[in-house]
């Protein structure tokens, strides 16, 4: 077999494997079954939508914020589905938003947006995420 043949098939087994090696990476990232309507707090949820430059400025920041606290509060990542529950629950709108449960499993917080403004807020509010183990 020549390298002329083999070249278009090697460069199809490369971007299948790019693509399920992102899928399973976005599986990872959402630890909150999006099937399930019920949410542990305290608990910090990015419904997240392009890949933007700000909104991945937003997704450092939750992935920040969920290194410094994870083991207290649960944090996760959820892509925008017309059939998750989540997003019906949590009546999202507008994309990214980062929602705040309390440890009743009651919404304490909402930002929406991803505008440098709204980054600020976010990193502010993430700043002082121990209040919601508090509450």
């Amino acid at each position: 077999m020549s390298l002329k043949h083999v070249g278009p098939s090697l460069f199809i087994l490369v971007i299948v494997g790019a693509v399920l090696g992102w899928k399973a990476w976005q599986q990872q990232s959402a630890s909150i079954t999006p099937s399930s309507t019920q949410v542990e707090g305290p608990a910090v949820i990015l419904f997240r939508g392009d890949n933007s430059p700000s909104c991945q400025a937003v997704h450092r920041l939750v992935d920040q914020a969920a290194a410094r606290h994870g083991k207290q509060i649960h944090f996760s990542q959820l892509d925008w589905s017309a059939d998750n529950p989540l997003i019906k629950h949590y009546q999202i709108r507008f994309l990214p938003t980062v929602v705040f449960v309390d440890r009743h499993d009651k919404e304490v917080g909402r930002i929406v947006g991803e505008s440098p403004a709204v980054q600020q807020r976010l990193a502010q509010a993430l700043a002082q995420i121990d209040d919601l183990l508090r509450q």
